[in-house]
C-alpha cells in the first residue's frame, strides 16, 4: 500500500502530518551526524586563559582609579597585604637573551610544581632574570604594569625620572602579557634604564593577586610589604612614598 501523504485530511488516523512525523523520529530516530555539531573550540591552558581573565580584570581595575591614587591596606583591591612578605619570582629581563616566550619562575622556597618553575625562583641569579629575590635586600619600590588597553608606561617614565635621587633603593618593573621582545622594544623606545622583568604569561599578577594598573608596591629589606598604591602617582607622591618606606626601613 503506497505512503498515504495526506492522511491528515480524514480517515482513521486524524493526527496532524507533525504528529506523525515526531512519532516516525521517535521510532526511528536518525543517527547522528558528527557534521551537523557545532564545533568545540580547542580548551586553552589554565595558565593562558588565566591571562585573558587577568587583562579583562584589569581594564575594569584602570576606568576605576588609575586617575588618581590610591592607598590600599591591602584588603578588596588586590595585591599583597601590607605587613605580608611578598612572593618569590624570577622574571625574564626585557633586555636579556632569553626565549622571548618564556614564562617567569613563580616557585617558592617551599612546595610548588614543576608547573611553576623546575628550581625555586630564588635560585635563579643571572642577568638574564629580574629577582625579586635580591632586590628586596634593599628597600624596593615594585611596580606592575601592563601595556595593551591602558596608559600605565608613564608612571614608569615617573620612575624612571626621580628614582637617581634614592641611591639606596631598588626599583624594578614587572610588565604582564607580552612577550620578551615586545617589552624590550617598549623599554629601549621610552629609554627605560631599571630593571624589568617579563611576566608574559601573567604568572605573576596571579602571584601577586594585582588587579589595578599601575600598581606600586613599596617593601622593606627582608621582603615585608610596607605600603601598596594602585593607580598613578606624581614624582613627588613617589618621592613621599620612597622617603615614608626608607624612615620605616630604619635608613
Amino acid at each position: 500500500m503506497p505512503e498515504d501523504r495526506f492522511g491528515d485530511l480524514g480517515g482513521p488516523d486524524r493526527r496532524s502530518a507533525a504528529e506523525r512525523l515526531e512519532e516516525q523520529d521517535r521510532i526511528n530516530p536518525e543517527p547522528d551526524d558528527p557534521r551537523r555539531r557545532p564545533p568545540v573550540p580547542p580548551r586553552r591552558s589554565s595558565r593562558w586563559a588565566w591571562t585573558v581573565g587577568f587583562l579583562a580584570i584589569m581594564a575594569v581595575g584602570i576606568v576605576v582609579v588609575t586617575a588618581t591614587s590610591v592607598r590600599d591596606n591591602g584588603e578588596g583591591l588586590g595585591g599583597p597585604p601590607v605587613g605580608t612578605k611578598i612572593p618569590d619570582f624570577a622574571a625574564p629581563s626585557a633586555t636579556g637573551n632569553t626565549d622571548p616566550s618564556f614564562g617567569a619562575n613563580v616557585r617558592q622556597r617551599t612546595g610548588g610544581s614543576d608547573q611553576a618553575g623546575k628550581v625555586p625562583a630564588c635560585e635563579l641569579v643571572t642577568e638574564e632574570v629580574v629577582n625579586v629575590c635580591e632586590l628586596r635586600e634593599q628597600p624596593l619600590v615594585l611596580t606592575f604594569v601592563v601595556t595593551r588597553g591602558a596608559d600605565c608606561e608613564p608612571q614608569v617614565d615617573r620612575v624612571e625620572r626621580m628614582r637617581a635621587e634614592f641611591p639606596e633603593v631598588n626599583f624594578a618593573v614587572v610588565v604582564s602579557g607580552n612577550d620578551r621582545e615586545e617589552v624590550e622594544e617598549i623599554v629601549r623606545r621610552r629609554g627605560w634604564t631599571l630593571p624589568v622583568g617579563v611576566d608574559y604569561d601573567g604568572a605573576v599578577v596571579n602571584l601577586y593577586g594585582i588587579a589595578v594598573c599601575p600598581t606600586t608596591i613599596f617593601v622593606k629589606p627582608g621582603g615585608r610589604v610596607q605600603a601598596l598604591r594602585l593607580g598613578n602617582l606624581t614624582e613627588d607622591q613617589l618621592r613621599a612614598d620612597v622617603r615614608r618606606l626608607l624612615r620605616q626601613s630604619g635608613s
